[in-house]
């Protein structure tokens, strides 16, 4: 099973893609965008076309352990990405 890894950020996005058993990393790239509909979108197209099956998107803690704006962000963006995708998202911290 091809796991899908993403690192958020608000103007690029991280994205690491497993081997096939879901142990190696075989594949990484950068996704300059902005935009979180078009970036949800090359998420959910490329998911797709690489055959991933789970998508895991990190999950940004305060240093105390609490949940700040960036969290919310990302929790949002799992949100939009399952719904469009079809796959499903764990956050990982």
């Amino acid at each position: 099973m091809r796991i899908m890894a993403l690192d958020y950020g608000d103007a690029r996005t991280g994205v690491a893609i497993s081997d096939e058993r879901g142990i190696l990393c075989g594949e990484t790239l950068v996704i300059a965008e902005w935009n979180e509909e078009r970036l949800v979108n090359r998420i959910a197209a490329l998911a797709a076309d690489k055959g991933c099956a789970l998508v895991l998107l990190g999950l940004p803690l305060n240093m105390d352990g609490t949940e700040g704006e960036r969290a919310a962000k990302s929790r949002k963006l799992a949100k939009t990405v399952e719904l469009w995708s079809g796959l499903p998202v764990r956050m990982w911290d």
